[in-house]
């Protein structure tokens, strides 16, 4: 593959694998999935890291400065709103890791291998993954609306 090939493609290779934002997701809710997948675990790991910080608080200045840490965040609307949104993604980062697992290790929801014809839809993404990543849409939207009333109740 030449130079000038490679800077002629390198537009479109970009919008195709380094950058999902841009592909389309409409009527491809396994986009939808990969996308909500990686967001969802970049918070986890962001949430993880702060409370790691926040809890290792008496080590550091001692069990003063952690009662003071506590009392601000006690009953702050934003701080429920802040354990919703964390509750949200590791329902589904689970639920969609738990599928991951299923398909890519034990095959399910894969189908036989069939010769690609036009228009080249991959035969995964038809009936199998799709409605396990439907369900797991589902169960994901029921346990965020549980966690919600926890919460919130």
């Amino acid at each position: 593959m030449s130079g000038g090939t490679l800077k002629k493609n390198l537009p479109g290779l970009l919008q195709a694998s380094l950058n999902p934002w841009l592909v389309r997701i409409k009527d491809h809710p396994e986009r939808l999935a990969f996308i909500l997948h990686r967001v969802t675990g970049v918070i986890i790991i962001l949430y993880l890291m702060a409370h790691v910080y926040v809890t290792n608080t008496p080590t550091r200045a001692g069990w003063e400065a952690w009662t003071q840490v506590m009392a601000q965040f006690g009953n702050n609307i934003w701080n429920k709103i802040g354990e919703w949104i964390i509750a949200g993604c590791v329902i589904f980062h689970g639920l969609n890791g738990i599928r991951l697992l299923l398909v890519e290790f034990f095959g399910i929801g894969v189908g036989r291998p069939v010769h690609p014809k036009p228009p080249y839809r991959p035969v995964s993404l038809y009936a199998g993954q799709r409605l396990m990543l439907l369900i797991v849409f589902g169960l994901a939207v029921i346990g965020w609306v549980w966690a919600g009333l926890i919460i919130f109740g």
